[in-house]
């Protein structure tokens, strides 16, 4: 919690910085070779208090570092800052999370991961954009799934979302207007092609964690 703080008491209009892309891309730069450093520790305090900014950051990001370097940076703040808030709420308990989030929602989270379709709900869940996912990893910690294996499938359904948002920042960095309607179009298509073929999809994600997760 260290380095949070300093940010916050160095700067302390540092909301404004992580609500605007360019005083956040200013920022980045102020900090030179420990931008990308700064840029990671944000992602992770943005998941581990669930400020609802991620696309804002993740789109920063792309300006910033390009697609390549900023999913990397970003994926990574992600598991490391979804791991943290798993097992904060792990340690802490219930009673932990119900100061922060309401009993009735913690309790049907913590419900739906407690049964044998866990991971494909995971999966849909982060694959939503502007699902609360701060709650659901909070009750995460509260559930009888195992953190490795949450944080990972989490990860993996975050991704499509999340490249598509820096190959958005990287194409309209560049003014490629063509590009920017592609990432548009696939995003479009990625949505219907999962709602179309979701029972299969599902299927699919519960046979891998048949495979390779409860062994």
């Amino acid at each position: 919690m260290g380095i949070p703080l300093t940010v916050f008491l160095r700067y302390p209009d540092f909301g404004h910085i992580l609500t605007n892309r360019d005083a956040f891309s200013a920022f980045i730069a102020e900090n030179g070779k420990h931008g990308s450093a700064i840029y990671m520790v944000v992602v992770i305090v943005t998941v581990v208090i669930g400020l609802p900014i991620g696309q804002v950051i993740n789109f920063a990001g792309g300006f910033i570092f390009g697609t390549v370097l900023a999913y990397f940076l970003s994926i990574g703040g992600t598991i490391v800052g979804t791991l943290i808030a798993v097992v904060i709420a792990r340690y802490f308990g219930k009673e932990f999370v119900l100061m922060i989030f309401r009993e009735k929602n913690v309790e049907k989270f913590t419900r739906m991961m407690d049964t044998g379709k866990a991971y494909v709900v995971i999966t849909l869940i982060y694959l939503i954009p502007g699902f609360p996912k701060d709650l659901f990893t909070y009750a995460a910690g509260l559930a009888h799934i195992r953190v490795l294996p949450f944080t990972l499938t989490a990860a993996v359904a975050r991704s499509p979302g999340m490249i598509a948002t820096l190959l958005l920042a990287g194409f309209l960095r560049n003014g490629n207007l063509t590009g920017v309607f592609i990432v548009i179009a696939a995003v479009a298509a990625f949505l219907v092609f999962v709602f179309v073929r979701r029972k299969s999809i599902f299927a699919y994600i519960e046979s891998l964690h048949s495979r390779f997760i409860t062994q």
